[in-house]
C-alpha cells in the first residue's frame, strides 16, 4: 500500500489532501465529518475583523465607530472577546478531531494580527493561515509599498506565536516568487496559491455594482506552484479548482506540498474526499510510486531546469509558449 503521508508546515499530515477554508469547517462536526472522509488536515472557516464589527453595529446600527472610539473599545477590552466565537471552534475541533486543525484569520486593523494569532494559539490551533489583501489601487503608492505591509504583519504575528504561520496570496501580486520568499525569510512557513474573493459585477438594470462569488483556477495555481516549488524556502500549497483525484496528483507533481479542496466538496458532499485520495493512491501504486516524496516536485519548473532532460520542458510554465502551443494545433 502506498504511504500518503506527508509534511506541510512541519505537521504531519496522513494525506496531502486538506479541506480548505469554507463552510464546512465552520462548525466542529463539519471537521469531524472531513476527518472521517479522509481529509489529511482542515482550515477552519475563516474569521474576519469586519464580521466581529458587522456584529456590533446589527448590535447597535445607530452607532458609527470612529478610530478614537476603536481605540477606546481595545483598552477596553471588547476586541478581546472579538474572537471567542472562533477560539470555542478551534478548541472544540481540537477536542473531538485527531487532524491538524489550521485556524484562518483577515484582519483590516494592522495591530489586530499578531493579538488575534495569539489568541488562536492559546485555543490550540495547529498553525495558522493569515489571510493578506490590499487592494492597490492607490495612484500614489507602489507596488513595493503593497508587499511591505504582508512582510510587516508576518514578522509581528511570528513574533507573537510559535505555531507555524502560511500566508495565502491574491494572485494580483507583482512578483509572486520575489514576494514569497520575502515573507518565508520573515518567517512564513508556507504560501498558499491563491486566495479567491468575492468579485466585483454592474446590475445594468438598477445601475448599482454588486459582487458575486469568485471561482478558482486550477492552472493558475498549477503555473505558480510549479514555478515556486523547490525555489523558496518554504511548503507550498494550491487553492482553487480542483475537480478531481487527476488534478490532485498534477498539483503534487508541480510541488504542493498540501492540496486545498473546498468547492469541489461544498458542491459534492465530503464523500468526494475518499474519491480524491483513492485516484491517488492507485496512481502511485499504478506507477511505482511508494510515498508522496517519491514524485513531489518532479514536474516543477525547478526540477525540470536541473534534470535537462528537455530543456524546453519547463519552458510550459511560461505564457511565452502560447504561440508554439497555437502554431502545433493548426
Amino acid at each position: 500500500m502506498a504511504d500518503l503521508s506527508t509534511s506541510y508546515l512541519g505537521l504531519n499530515l496522513r494525506n496531502p489532501v486538506v479541506v480548505g477554508s469554507c463552510g464546512l469547517t465552520s462548525t466542529a462536526e463539519g471537521v469531524v465529518r472531513c476527518q472521517e472522509a479522509g481529509a489529511g488536515a482542515v482550515v477552519l472557516k475563516s474569521f474576519f475583523e469586519e464580521q466581529f464589527w458587522s456584529e456590533v453595529d446589527a448590535a447597535d446600527k445607530g452607532v458609527w465607530i470612529y478610530p478614537e472610539a476603536l481605540d477606546y473599545l481595545e483598552r477596553g477590552g471588547l476586541l478581546e472577546y472579538a474572537t471567542d466565537k472562533m477560539c470555542r471552534l478551534v478548541e472544540e475541533a481540537k477536542t473531538r478531531a485527531g487532524i491538524p486543525v489550521i485556524a484562518s484569520v483577515n484582519c483590516r486593523t494592522a495591530r489586530l494580527w499578531p493579538r488575534f494569532a495569539r489568541h488562536f494559539e492559546n485555543a490550540g490551533a495547529d498553525a495558522l493561515e493569515l489571510n493578506i489583501f490590499f487592494l492597490p489601487y492607490d495612484l500614489k503608492k507602489t507596488g513595493l509599498e503593497y508587499e511591505r505591509l504582508y512582510t510587516q504583519i508576518v514578522e509581528e504575528v511570528t513574533g507573537a506565536v510559535s505555531i507555524p504561520i502560511a500566508v495565502k496570496l491574491s494572485p494580483h501580486i507583482t512578483s509572486i516568487p520575489y514576494l514569497g520568499q520575502k515573507l518565508a525569510e520573515a518567517g512564513s512557513r508556507g504560501l498558499v496559491l491563491f486566495n479567491w474573493f468575492m468579485q466585483p459585477d454592474i446590475d445594468i438594470s438598477r445601475l448599482q455594482t454588486r459582487s458575486i462569488i469568485g471561482r478558482g483556477d486550477f492552472h493558475l495555481s498549477l503555473r505558480w506552484v510549479g514555478l515556486c516549488a523547490g525555489r523558496l524556502e518554504c511548503d507550498i500549497a494550491s487553492s482553487g479548482g480542483v475537480r478531481g483525484s487527476e488534478d490532485v496528483i498534477k498539483l503534487i507533481l508541480a510541488g504542493a506540498s498540501a492540496v486545498q479542496v473546498a468547492s469541489l466538496l461544498l458542491q459534492e458532499g465530503t464523500g468526494k474526499l475518499s474519491a480524491l485520495i483513492q485516484g491517488l493512491e492507485a496512481w502511485m501504486k499504478e506507477h511505482g510510486y511508494s510515498s508522496i516524496a517519491d514524485f513531489r516536485g518532479e514536474m516543477s519548473f525547478q526540477r525540470q531546469e536541473l534534470s535537462f532532460k528537455e530543456p524546453a520542458a519547463a519552458e510550459a510554465y511560461f505564457r511565452s509558449q502560447y504561440m508554439k502551443t497555437y502554431l502545433k494545433k493548426g
